[in-house]
């Protein structure tokens, strides 16, 4: 099963669905979006959330049959376990989100910094220029002061995978 790289979502070879657009409103006290999601291509639906604490819907387009989606969500794992549909959404949106930010980012030569708690919480916690050697990584540790969070381990984007900006492969 593939393995997406930001969350750690486990999908099924196929079908393969995705995120193509996604749009948040940044409210005193919530942030609803609304996203797009495709396959092949195709528009299938929206993802949708009020920021309200309710859960993520999704909202099928034309004849798209949502029952193809719940068998997706079905299929798909996180750490080995089956998710609902709503927590699917949330990852897929979440994936598209980091590749976003992480695009942005290389475009001015840097790449994002994140923490992986003990317990597997994972935050986004700030950036740094794209460390090129073993010494612009322990310059980046020092200088942040990281990690940020006691326990937790501090990785960075290298354009393929997140590696510990300790040196050591993460997963």
């Amino acid at each position: 099963m593939p393995t997406l790289p930001h969350t750690g979502l486990q999908t099924p070879d196929q079908p393969t669905y995705e995120v193509t657009s996604c749009h948040e409103l940044a409210l005193l006290r919530a942030t609803p979006f609304l996203a797009t999601l495709s396959h092949a291509g195709r528009k299938i639906g929206t993802a949708q959330n009020y920021g309200d604490g309710d859960a993520t819907e999704f909202v099928p387009h034309g004849d798209f049959k949502v029952a193809d989606f719940a068998r997706f969500a079905d299929a798909c794992r996180l750490d080995d376990q089956p998710i609902c549909l709503s927590l699917l959404l949330d990852l897929l949106i979440e994936e598209f989100n980091v590749a976003r930010s992480l695009r942005a980012q290389a475009i001015q030569g840097r790449t994002l910094l994140r923490e992986v708690a003990p317990n597997r919480t994972v935050t986004i916690s700030g950036t740094i220029p794209l460390p090129a050697t073993a010494d612009d990584r322990r310059r980046a540790r020092e200088a942040l002061g990281l990690p940020l969070t006691p326990g937790a381990a501090t990785q960075f984007w290298t354009g393929t995978h997140w590696e510990h900006l300790a040196g050591t492969s993460a997963a």
